[in-house]
């Protein structure tokens, strides 16, 4: 076979059909990476059709952030079984990739849910919404917390979730018992707590009861929570109904979609018992 049977293509119709310049194939040529099977001694080159999988393969290993020496390194020592290993090291790579970037859409889905959902509350009113039980994965919140080290217990919560492999979409919430909310002790949490959708570890684990709970959006921060806290215990009188031991806390709209942390929504619930 022979070029005249369009078997081999010019450097410009060859980087056409690869999607790169000529300048892409010059440079990978002097680099002894990849190079025209043919080369006149006009200095045409010509490259041929059985060559263009491996040129993507080649760039494939490129996006994936292997350097161009170590894309040579593999060439001059090149058999069937580097191959192998290359490729299944490549794809064990990709497998972490896209489990990454599924985890940022699953965020990202969540958080477009979560933001959605305010729009179908009423402004402080309290009611009794039905809840399905939930998996947390939950952390100690730091004795006697207050606005001082309640960062530290969240940053507590954070590095055991990364230590314990737990990834989730969803938002840290805090445990906040009744005990703490009638003596208005109410940056006082016990808990922090992650959603998960499987038990991926049984240390630390809670199972937060599926049943009624009494709901309320407050709307106007953290600052001024002990509003809505009273509200739920008066409803919660008038009506005999018979709470449980913790209310959960979960930051609807944060900094991302409001101004202001007087502004961010926090949705407070806690399970009545039957």
């Amino acid at each position: 076979m022979n070029k005249n049977q369009k078997i081999y293509f010019s450097t410009g119709e060859f980087a056409k059909i690869v999607g790169v310049t000529k300048h892409t194939l010059f440079h990978y040529d002097k680099l002894g990476i990849f190079s025209p099977e043919i080369k006149g001694e006009n200095e045409y080159r010509y490259y041929s059709a059985f060559q263009v999988e491996p040129f993507f393969v080649i760039s494939a290993l490129k996006e994936l952030g292997m350097p161009l020496k170590e894309i040579k390194a593999y060439l001059d020592i090149r058999t069937p079984n580097e191959l192998i290993d290359l490729l299944n090291n490549q794809n064990n790579k990709i497998d972490a990739e896209i489990n990454r970037l599924l985890a940022i859409k699953n965020l990202i889905s969540q958080k477009v849910k979560t933001t959605q959902s305010i729009f179908n509350i009423t402004n402080e009113k309290i009611f009794i919404s039905k809840e399905e039980m939930e998996l947390f994965f939950i952390s100690n919140a730091l004795p006697n917390s207050d606005y001082g080290n309640i960062p530290l217990s969240f940053a507590n919560h954070m590095r055991y979730c990364t230590e314990n492999n737990i990834i989730s979409p969803f938002t840290v919430g805090q445990m906040l018992s009744l005990e703490n909310v009638k003596k208005a002790n109410y940056n006082l949490y016990s808990f922090f707590y992650t959603k998960i959708s499987a038990p991926l570890t049984e240390n630390n684990l809670y199972k937060k009861e599926a049943g009624n709970y009494l709901t309320a959006y407050h709307t106007t921060g953290y600052d001024s929570i002990g509003e809505t806290y009273l509200k739920i215990l008066d409803f919660a009188n008038e009506n005999n109904l018979n709470l449980s031991e913790y209310f959960f806390e979960d930051v609807i709209l944060d900094e991302l979609s409001v101004s202001g942390y007087e502004n961010f929504v926090i949705k407070t619930s806690i399970l009545i018992k039957k």
